[in-house]
């Protein structure tokens, strides 16, 4: 299993451009940031006709030149965002070879019905929303509860944002309904940044807790703790069942005598020694008490 260390963005939108590239890793690494996910996006929706029952999403983006320029200062994921309509796409995620090769998978909804089969069948690890239209998809209470049981996380990006005031209302009224309709429970921040300039310290964007109706240690939570949640229940997902080997690092002690059994013989050598009242010395000889001397018969 890969390791992991916060803080984390679970949202980097790929590039072609590596000096786009390397510019948002720098700045990720000077903010503060140790894990992070390079995200790409396809559209379901506009799936072509036939394919049917055949691979159809893409593979991962070529990153290992950045993984190995940045090595010892990120660990770089990689993350699919599936943008789909109907649950068409639970059988085109099945018979898929590509998306287990991805480290996170994420669900788009673009309706309602979608948004419902996101939460309650979706086999993936985040629900994500498109700023733009965004505030016309809000999740019922029914619904956020049984994403939060599957463990389903959801994400709100900060940099659309930044960028656009109408996506920052949008952004809020998403956040708003989350808070109402769950606690704000399994929420994460990702940037969605596409330019350096966009990125925020972890920091600062805990402190957007207080702008989306998370309290604070929701906002903490949701660059560290609950990505670290997150990145486990995607592996737990990839990997399935399998057998693990515990190895201990000190001398392990095996003992057949319960506390209880120790309590009773306790009790049992003070009546004893009780009866023996008379006996005059006790010798501890090989790990055995032996009377030394005789009671004396009256």
């Amino acid at each position: 299993m890969e390791q992991t260390k916060p803080f984390y963005d679970f949202c980097i939108p790929y590039s072609k451009d590596d000096s786009v590239m390397r510019a948002l890793l720098n700045e990720l690494v000077e903010t503060g940031y140790k894990t992070v996910a390079i995200d790409q996006s396809f559209d379901h929706s506009k799936k072509e006709a036939g394919k049917r029952g055949s691979e159809m999403f893409p593979e991962p983006h070529k990153v290992e030149h950045l993984r190995r320029e940045f090595q010892d200062k990120l660990r770089i994921l990689q993350r699919i965002t599936i943008l789909y309509v109907d649950v068409n796409v639970a059988h085109a995620m099945s018979v898929s070879q590509n998306l287990r090769k991805f480290n996170l998978i994420a669900g788009q909804p673009k309706t309602d019905a979608a948004l419902t089969h996101c939460c309650t069948a979706f086999n993936g690890d985040l629900i994500t929303f498109d700023p733009a239209a965004g505030s016309r998809l809000l999740v019922n209470r029914k619904a956020y509860q049984v994403a939060v049981r599957r463990g389903m996380f959801f994400e709100i990006k900060y940099a659309p944002s930044i960028a656009d005031s109408n996506y920052r209302k949008d952004m809020i009224k998403i956040a708003q309904n989350y808070c109402t309709k769950g606690k704000s429970k399994n929420i994460i921040f990702s940037s969605g940044a596409a330019h350096e300039f966009q990125l925020r310290g972890p920091y600062d964007v805990a402190n957007l807790a207080f702008i989306f109706g998370l309290s604070e240690d929701q906002g903490k939570n949701a660059v560290d703790r609950h990505c670290r949640q997150l990145f486990l229940k995607a592996e737990s997902r990839r990997l399935g069942k399998t057998i693990m080997f515990v190895k201990g690092n000190g001398p392990i002690v095996f003992s057949d005598t319960s506390e209880d059994e120790l309590s009773t013989e306790d009790d049992e050598m003070r009546g004893l020694e009780s009866q023996i009242g008379e006996a005059d010395a006790l010798e501890v000889k090989d790990g055995t008490e032996h009377v030394i001397k005789r009671l004396k018969v009256a």
